[in-house]
């Protein structure tokens, strides 16, 4: 019998599963850390997880023993759960998308010459798929205990490599996982690991961190916090605020990445499951406190993207009901000048951290490449982002895009297309980097904005889509644009409607 009625509604089914599985988890995620949140506020002098960090006041006595053990037991369990679900989620999207794609290439055999079809890669992939489901079975009957598992050196073991941390990090079961999450706070800052389970520890680390400003951390010593860690905590305060405040705003956004300096990353949806990804670096001014505005931004790339493709409905492929279209990222990975003063003065903010925005990329592509299918990733700097841009790409090592865009640029970091690398591969081991081609950085610039006329000074590098720097050039300015647009061309390239972000969508939806 063929398998062509079974093989859409299989596809349809693993990847609904996936979705389900990931939702589940993170929100499970939410709850186990509100019991802890009661048995801290129960407990005197109990322990909050954070550099030693404590409360004050407490229930004594027996009750108040009682009460905490049967919180703290369902904390427990709901964290079990938590690795349970999200283990199952990233097992669905591996070896699930294996075996969907086995039974898909057996279906397409079977239409050339029916009964002919051959079921040995089907059995392989059915086989790999039961075993890993059975090690969620497992850790959900308690068959493995965290604690008896031997330590991992997830950074000694893979040389900081997000594709080996990838591969890595799936090989791994649901208890070996739990065991590296508690010991590793800062562990859903690391490139490599699939986005729900990053989400689910920061958001576990930003509740606690929240919990730190509640309880008084600016004086130092009731939060137990040195006093330079609780000065750069309460000096974070109002973005992390922002940044909760975002988050509860859509509870599909993804918190892929979070500092206590007051940096993060967060996703519009999950870019492991997405038709394409689109990651924002921006400008000078932007800080987490206005994650909104670079949210926002990145979204409306998204929806140009699509607005220029082909409707879904007059496509023949299935709709995979678990897959996003598109997923925007704003990254506010980095600390952006404050005033344009100091952007054009130094290149020194945008070197300190573009090698995690270069980790980023290459983490979201080890994990998205795992299921099989690519997924094309378009990075855009804005303005000072654009320098970021540019010294991530010039390490050898490669930035994992697809395109680079770079918007309203000051300059590049660097003088020449020949500095810009593209890291790409399947897996750790086929990994390689190489030159970035002309048509994968792109300028984009109105005539009438005056911050790209900086590159002129050579301070932050050359700009692309010169003749010196080389690459595509877009120009944008608006039909009608005069000399008054000087004064707000340079903030208007996302917004809705315009040429420049027309231009963008298609640059984007070009990366196929």
């Amino acid at each position: 019998m063929s398998p062509a009625p079974q093989a859409d509604a299989l596809v349809t089914a693993i990847d609904g599963a996936e979705a389900r599985s990931a939702a589940v988890g993170r929100a499970v995620s939410d709850g186990a850390e509100n019991l802890d949140g009661v048995a801290r506020s129960l407990g005197a002098g109990a322990h909050l997880g954070l550099a030693g960090l404590v409360t004050d006041g407490g229930w004594f006595g027996q009750s108040g023993s009682r009460a905490r053990g049967h919180i703290a037991d369902a904390a427990a369990d709901a964290r079990m759960l938590v690795g349970a679900c999200l283990f199952l989620s990233d097992v669905l999207r591996v070896e699930g998308a294996h075996l969907a794609r086995a039974v898909i290439n057996w279906d397409d055999d079977d239409k050339v010459h029916p009964g002919s079809g051959d079921h040995t890669e089907v059995i392989a992939a059915d086989q790999a798929l039961f075993e890993r489901l059975r090690e969620a079975a497992d850790a959900l009957a308690g068959a493995i205990d965290p604690d008896t598992r031997p330590c991992i050196d997830l950074s000694g073991t893979t040389d900081d490599d997000p594709r080996a941390i990838a591969e890595l990090w799936h090989s791994l079961g649901p208890a070996d996982r739990e065991r590296l999450a508690r010991d590793n706070p800062e562990l859903g800052s690391v490139a490599g690991l699939p986005s729900a389970t990053r989400d689910a520890i920061n958001r576990t680390r930003l509740s606690r961190l929240l919990d730190a400003l509640d309880g008084g951390v600016t004086g130092g010593g009731r939060a137990g916090l040195g006093r330079g860690a609780a000065a750069d905590l309460a000096e974070a305060g109002p973005g992390l605020v922002a940044l909760a405040d975002y988050l509860d705003a859509d509870p599909s956004r993804h918190l892929l990445s979070l500092h206590a300096d007051g940096r993060a990353v967060v996703a519009s949806g999950n870019p492991d499951s997405a038709d394409r990804v689109v990651t924002l670096v921006p400008g000078t001014g932007s800080s987490l406190a206005d994650v909104d505005r670079t949210g926002d931004r990145a979204a409306s790339m998204c929806e140009a993207a699509e607005s220029t493709e082909p409707a879904a409905t007059e496509s023949s492929e299935p709709v995979d009901a678990g897959t996003e279209a598109c997923v925007s990222v704003a990254w506010q990975g980095y600390d952006a000048p404050d005033s344009i003063i100091e952007a054009g003065r130094s290149l020194g903010l945008a070197r300190a951290h573009a090698e995690d925005l270069r980790t980023f990329t290459v983490g979201v592509d080890a994990v998205e490449a795992m299921d099989g299918d690519d997924a094309p990733h378009t990075v855009v700097g804005y303005s000072y982002g654009s320098a970021t841009l540019g010294a991530a790409a010039s390490d050898p090592r490669g930035l994992a895009a697809d395109r680079m865009i770079h918007v309203g640029s000051p300059g590049a970091a660097v003088d020449s297309i020949a500095e810009q690398w593209v890291n790409e591969g399947s897996s750790h081991e086929s990994a390689t980097s190489r030159r970035a081609s002309d048509d994968e950085v792109v300028g984009i610039a109105s005539r009438w904005d005056a911050v790209p006329w900086w590159s002129i000074v050579g301070v932050l590098g050359e700009r692309p889509g010169t003749d010196d720097f080389r690459g595509l050039s877009v120009d944008v300015t608006e039909p009608g644009a005069g000399p008054s647009s000087v004064r707000d061309s340079h903030s208007t390239y996302f917004d809705r409607g315009t040429v420049a972000l027309s231009e963008l969508g298609k640059l984007i939806a070009d990366t196929d």
